[in-house]
């Protein structure tokens, strides 16, 4: 039999050095890389990674992807710490081997590992999630989250919606729909990522509209342990039980912060996924800059998105709405402008904390949903996942 050819998590751990120096030295297994994020780890071509119990990013999902491309998982375990076994099977890793075993321990076990029944090495991926998402941003303070409301509520006419809220900033959906701050994403991330209860378990039902919702994270603190790929991993499945999925949560997208990643890389990320994006402004000239300065930034990271511009509280006067329509379409590539007026009602919902009555606000978000509706799906992006 040939060497295995592994990949190798790098991690503090003493062994991990000792294992790389003697395969180096001596042959056994050939390490194909060094894997630090985990799109190393899915991207390259291995047949078995070596990965400790310690790796933030180990999780149940995870090791079902890298199973789906035909590869397999050697978990190690620290003897010391009873449950670091216990997770490695909760995980479910194909084999694992304690810390402190001998270095041709180590050998043999990734030689019993590789040689176990794989599916294919051909084998696809796993399927891009099955329902379309759209994602809505924009400057803060424009209103976003009411047309996000909305427009899922909008396109509930069309197909089977869900509205995620994914803002690490200033997450507001359950605070403005009067729904209870949990169940919420972290719970849909533990059922994804660790498989502690089900997905379905986290969303709540809007009563009036039926509108299923996934709620943010409480508290925004939390964005440095929520990582990208897990809200990518929630969004995915969310999407493979809905036709539509709505996130709101795309504010700022300027880099703020140093490795191992910034502070807006989730919105980032979801920008990068979304087949459309709505970009929502206020109708002055300062919000119109903002809204470029959005766009810009959003271009950067998904050159070929379509994205729709919806002008909030639009002035009446068909003259302004034209000076608008003229500075936003001839600065920035959008398929279409919506302009939604000023509605009595949206501050009623509010206080009610109910979605918006039917109205003239309604009616101009009914007009976004309909030309996001006609886009056509983009070809799926390559998934670029983010350091954790």
């Amino acid at each position: 039999m040939t060497e295995p050819e592994i990949a190798l998590v790098f991690t503090a751990d003493p062994w991990v050095e000792q294992l790389h120096r003697h395969l180096s030295d001596h042959g056994g297994a050939r390490v194909r890389s060094l894997v630090v994020e985990s799109s190393v780890a899915l991207e390259e071509s291995y047949d078995v990674l070596v990965v400790s119990h310690r790796w933030p990013l180990l999780t149940r999902a995870f090791v079902a992807d890298i199973h789906a491309r035909g590869r397999r998982v050697l978990g190690v375990h620290d003897l010391a710490e009873p449950a670091s076994r216990a997770l490695l099977a909760d995980v479910e890793v194909d084999a694992v081997i304690a810390s402190d075993a001998a270095v041709d321990a180590f050998v043999r076990a990734l030689t019993s590992v590789a040689a176990k029944p794989t599916a294919p090495s051909g084998s696809a991926p796993p399927a891009e999630r099955t329902g379309r998402l759209v994602a809505v941003g924009g400057p803060p303070g424009v209103g976003r989250t009411e047309v996000a409301i909305q427009l899922a509520i909008a396109l509930t006419d069309q197909a089977t919606v869900a509205l995620v809220d994914a803002d690490d900033v200033a997450p507001s959906i359950a605070q403005r729909l009067a729904l209870p701050l949990e169940p919420n994403l972290r719970t849909a991330i533990d059922a994804v990522e660790h498989g502690r209860g089900e997905l379905a378990a986290a969303l709540q039902t809007e009563s009036r509209s039926g509108l299923p919702v996934l709620a943010g994270t409480p508290n925004p603190d939390a964005w440095a342990q929520v990582r990208p790929s897990e809200v990518l991993r929630v969004l995915d499945r969310v999407g493979d039980e809905f036709d539509l999925v709505v996130v709101d949560g795309v504010g700022s997208l300027q880099d703020v912060g140093g490795p191992p990643r910034g502070r807006f890389a989730a919105a980032q990320a979801i920008v990068r996924e979304a087949d459309a994006l709505v970009g929502v402004c206020d109708a002055s000239p300062t919000g119109i800059s903002r809204l470029l300065s959005w766009t810009v930034a959003a271009r950067t990271f998904a050159p070929e998105t379509p994205v729709v511009a919806v002008v909030n509280r639009a002035p009446p006067a068909l003259f302004r709405r034209g000076e608008l329509f003229d500075e936003i379409a001839s600065s920035i590539d959008v398929v279409d402008v919506v302009f939604v007026v000023p509605d009595a009602r949206v501050a009623d919902a509010a206080w009610a904390g109910t979605p918006v009555g039917r109205g003239r606000f309604s009616r101009a978000v009914g007009c976004v949903a309909t030309r996001v509706s006609s886009l056509p799906r983009r070809s799926p992006p390559l998934r670029l996942d983010v350091a954790s």
